[in-house]
């Protein structure tokens, strides 16, 4: 074809639409440049209402840069977008979304901490879904039409990856856009889904939405798309009829070349499959799969195949250490333990995960790392690792291997899907495996770089790996593998051999099973209530466990001293847990959105030694107190200006700040002076019978921000942004907003507690208010909030707070030293921190 060699733009080749609509995205002169990447070159598109118009590249080419300029997620460094007749005026998601565009991105713009409901509230705006309240039965409502179960009051995190898709796409489509971007929908969808998501597409075409679609399977493009545009190196390489060209121009077209061979010789074909069994596998078992027996020789390429959900997954994560199993694994005769990645890795099996971006990089850190990351050893000396020697590698095996990028020190995030998917294979082969575990390894890549993939596959059989894909395109397991397994409910099948192995022998024998599934002898698994399932994975069963150790503590110290339970020891208590619950408020409030407050301690003693100044008998009260609440008011604009607009780490900022509050009050006063005021101490001490009223407000003021943090905006886009920041920005939340009113509202929730602290101690001095920023760290951890942002809860502080306190208060009674008042909270938080660890590993 012509345009292979001599590249026509869109507008040159004379399609004017594809069904005589109007115009509903237009996308004039679009340039997009990173640093030594000219991504996007004079970018002219129009998409007509009512077709399917597909977008096709390989793996940077693009096609997501261009998608995200569209949707307003990125700005162009030239050019201009409009949606439905109208100009986008800034690069803004929101904006993108009033004027009628939606987006399923390649990599979902989900909050993992979120709930399903929360995420589409988000990503629809509040208003179509009646509020938070009212949000999980409007996304039940849109799931529905899937067929597929989801909770819409479960955490993201906790959904498989095809659920997370669909609901990304439920997403999109529940805004009934006048434009609908899909970027790469089906990767995860099995065949059920996919027709699914085709009827949607057709319905939503034929009531006159203009549908983007990007995908790099040909066959499907072929299928649903009227129009077709191909995008290679960054610029228009021509629009055409989708059914005026084949598979083979296509594909010549994206490529910029013919693709000679698709599939390099098989092993079996050539002989140069070995003689010796190198993975072994006997009795294999788990909660998903049974009585698995298999071996795979030297130089072999077997497939594991079967519709989707018969343990396939479960069975490859398992041989590589990941999943639990039981029964035996041997690679050159060598058992390996099982459950143990680590066990896996030093026997020589190698695994390259399907989720890339999750499992398979390190997206913080360049190229070049992650190319060694697995082979430290190989490119240190003494323990210190060689720049010059990784360098070397690094540049050797990006040459080896064809990855498209800059230099090794290019961050590996800046690289595309199948850029970034050699990067995995590259680490896996440089560690010389005995055994390769490939799950999904063309997953979400263009055909070009596919090419290449199946070539090093096979490179790595040559070598003398046994080599085992799991896939769901059976055009690849017929073309790469010597052996296919067929898996069906948790059972291995069926082999096919040679000539049996073909797409239609894989999906008649997927299809065609008749096995039952066998349960899994041996101790009988109590079933749990899924309902409790869930609330053990939720934010306030920290706070049950807590509230038993709690009771727990109190019979112990109460049976060997009656005095624990009296009135006045119980006032006490409660006293001093109200300023604890406050900086522990205030330190989650930062938490949840992903920051940290180390300043919460000075900030109180700061605002202690400013209010003994006027808040004294005979002073100005009021004048105190606005003085108080200037002070508070600015440290926490400050900390939250430096983090949210200079991007400063907020351990820095906010350390920074708890050295110039503890410098400032002790300038004001450098020894304790100015008596307090006797109506604040009245005030603060009152008691309603036993219970102190500064106690009960701070109770009402954590259940307050607990009510807030779950059923407001302000909540939901708090605990969005610390679960996770750059999908929290691609969906239109403002950010630095939020990240800057967590701040301010942390210092608000210091001043109550410095005035208790005032009422206290009575004098003007700072020096006992520095305790609490590890004691608020304390609560933190123990009532099992995140400090990687997103997951806490308020009436776990309460708990939490209550708890602390209590085993201060015990010393005495059991007679032990005031030194236990520090080392026993301490022990207790390791024991907290390394019990939730081992949660999570359990829950994940």
């Amino acid at each position: 074809m012509s345009e292979v060699t001599s590249p026509v733009r869109a507008e040159e080749t004379g399609v004017e639409s594809g069904s005589g609509g109007a115009t509903l995205l237009e996308m004039r002169g679009i340039e997009r440049r990173f640093p030594g990447v000219h991504a996007l070159k004079n970018v002219m598109l129009q998409v007509t209402a009512g077709e399917v118009h597909a977008l096709v590249g390989e793996n940077g080419a693009g096609k997501s840069t261009l998608m995200a300029v569209a949707s307003g997620a990125l700005a162009p460094n030239e050019g201009t977008v409009h949606i439905g007749g109208v100009l986008l005026a800034e690069a803004s998601p929101e904006a993108a979304r009033e004027l009628g565009l939606g987006i399923v991105r390649q990599d979902p713009a989900l909050l993992p901490d979120l709930t399903v409901a929360e995420n589409m509230a988000v990503g629809v705006g509040y208003e179509r879904v009646g509020g938070i309240r009212r949000a999980p039965a409007w996304a039940r409502n849109e799931l529905h039409s899937w067929g597929v179960a989801i909770d819409p009051t479960a955490r993201v995190a906790d959904l498989p990856v095809e659920h997370r898709f669909i609901v990304e796409i439920a997403k999109a489509l529940a805004l009934e856009p006048k434009v609908l971007i899909l970027d790469e929908p089906t990767e995860h969808l099995n065949a059920d889904l996919v027709e699914r998501l085709f009827d949607r597409v057709r319905e939503l075409a034929a009531q006159g939405t203009a549908v983007v679609y990007i995908s790099h399977r040909i066959p499907e493009v072929q299928r649903i798309s009227d129009r077709l545009t191909v995008l290679r190196d960054g610029a228009i390489r021509g629009t055409f009829d989708a059914g005026s060209v084949t598979e083979d121009e296509i594909v010549e077209l994206v490529v910029g070349r013919a693709l000679e061979a698709v599939f390099p010789p098989k092993g079996s074909a050539v002989g140069s499959v070995g003689s010796v069994d190198r993975l072994v596998v006997t009795g294999l078992e788990s909660a998903s799969f049974t009585g698995i027996d298999l071996a795979v020789k030297s130089g072999e390429i077997i497939g594991i195949a079967g519709v989707q959900g018969n343990g396939q997954t479960e069975l490859i994560r398992a041989l590589a250490g990941i999943g639990p199993s039981a029964g035996s694994v041997s690679v050159e005769d060598r058992v390996v333990r099982r459950g143990s990645n680590v066990a896996a890795a030093r026997a020589g099996i190698a695994y390259v995960p399907a989720d890339r971006h999750g499992e398979g990089v390190f997206l913080p850190l360049s190229v070049g790392t992650n190319i060694v990351a697995q082979t430290l050893s190989s490119v240190s000396r003494a323990g210190v690792v060689s720049d010059v020697r990784s360098a070397r590698v690094a540049q050797d095996r990006i040459a080896k291997l064809g990855i498209k990028t800059p230099s090794a020190r290019t961050p590996i995030a800046s690289l595309s899907g199948g850029n970034q998917q050699k990067v995995v294979l590259a680490r896996t082969l440089l560690a010389e495996p005995r055994v390769v575990l490939a799950e999904e390894p063309t997953q979400g890549v263009d055909a070009g770089a596919r090419v290449e993939i199946y070539q090093i596959l096979r490179d790595a059989a040559d070598a003398g790996a046994a080599v085992v894909i799991l896939s769901s395109d059976g055009v690849e397991l017929e073309g790469l593998c010597d052996r296919v397994l067929i898996m069906s409910r948790g059972q291995l099948v069926k082999e096919l051999v040679a000539d049996e192995v073909t797409e239609a022998g894989i999906a008649r024998a997927a299809l065609t099973a008749t096995t039952s599934r066998i349960e899994v002898v041996g101790k009988p698994r109590r079933r749990r209530n899924p309902r409790v399932a869930k609330w053990l994975r939720g934010d306030q069963s920290p706070a049950a466990v807590l509230a038993l150790v709690i009771a727990a503590l109190a019979l112990a110290v109460g049976a060997s001293n009656a005095a624990y339970f009296s009135a006045f020891n119980v006032a006490n208590l409660l006293f001093l847990v109200a300023p604890l619950i406050l900086v522990g408020s205030a330190q989650l409030v930062t938490v949840l959105g992903g920051g940290f407050d180390l300043s919460v301690g000075p900030l109180m003693g700061f605002l202690v030694v400013v209010g003994s100044f006027w808040i004294i008998d005979g002073g100005n009260l009021w004048l105190g107190l606005g003085l108080v609440l200037l002070g508070a008011l600015g440290v926490g604009f400050l900390n939250g200006f430096l983090a949210s607009r200079f991007q400063i780490s907020p351990i820095v900022v906010t350390l920074a700040t708890y050295m110039g509050l503890q410098g400032a009050f002790l300038a004001l006063r450098p020894t304790p002076g100015g008596l307090i005021s006797s109506g604040l101490t009245q005030v603060v001490t009152m008691k309603i019978g036993v219970i102190p009223v500064v106690f009960i407000g701070a109770v009402a003021i954590a259940l307050l921000l607990e009510w807030c943090v779950r059923r407001t905006r302000w909540g939901v886009e708090l605990r969005g942004y610390g679960s996770r920041a750059d999908a929290a920005e691609r969906l239109g939340i403002p950010i630095r907003r939020v990240q800057l009113c967590s701040y301010v509202l942390s210092s608000l929730l210091v001043l109550p507690a410095a005035l208790i602290m005032m009422a206290q101690v009575g004098i003007g001095d700072g020096g006992p208010s520095l305790a609490y920023t590890l004691s608020s760290v304390t609560v933190l951890v123990l009532a099992g909030a995140s400090i990687f942002g997103g997951r806490g809860s308020f009436f776990g502080i309460v708990i939490a707070a209550v708890l602390v306190q209590q085993v201060i208060n015990a010393m005495p009674f059991f007679g032990l030293s005031q030194a236990w008042s520090y080392l026993l909270p301490g022990l207790i938080t390791v024991g907290a921190a390394v019990f939730y660890a081992q949660l999570r590993r359990v829950r994940s």
